[in-house]
């Protein structure tokens, strides 16, 4: 990679990044929203619901601060799951809005995730080139 790749190699990479921190702190929100939305009035059940449903997106927040690569990728993984999650809700006419923005959500936190990882992938191995 010659010196004029790097600068948006890097901006890619903030970009994505941006990306990543936003989509997550959203599909976090979503799920209070739905979680304060499900019953007619506040009770304890609504924080258990929040928890069950951001449990397995709480325990990347130090990963996504703090770029730990290989947690990334477990994270993109993850994400797969509330696609799916996301998809079964929208077929659901109900709460169709709800289930189109948590596929929205996971679809950009995911091409996020890949497109950073990708990034820097390159920006560790300066040396492989492209095909």
């Amino acid at each position: 990679m010659n010196e004029g790749d790097s600068a948006p190699t890097i901006r890619a990479a903030k970009l994505s990044y941006q990306c990543i921190v936003g989509s997550y702190y959203a599909l976090l929100s979503l799920f209070l929203i739905n979680s304060l939305s499900a019953l007619d009035q506040f009770s304890p059940a609504v924080p258990f619901i929040w928890l069950l449903q951001s449990a397995p997106l709480l325990g990347f927040s130090q990963a996504i601060h703090r770029k730990k690569v290989k947690q990334l990728i477990w994270l993109s993984l993850v994400v797969l799951l509330y696609f799916i999650h996301g998809v079964l809700v929208a077929f659901d006419p109900t709460r169709r809005i709800a289930g189109t923005a948590e596929l929205g959500l996971s679809v950009l936190l995911f091409c996020a995730l890949l497109i950073f990882l990708r990034v820097a992938q390159k920006l560790s191995n300066p040396s492989v080139t492209n095909p």
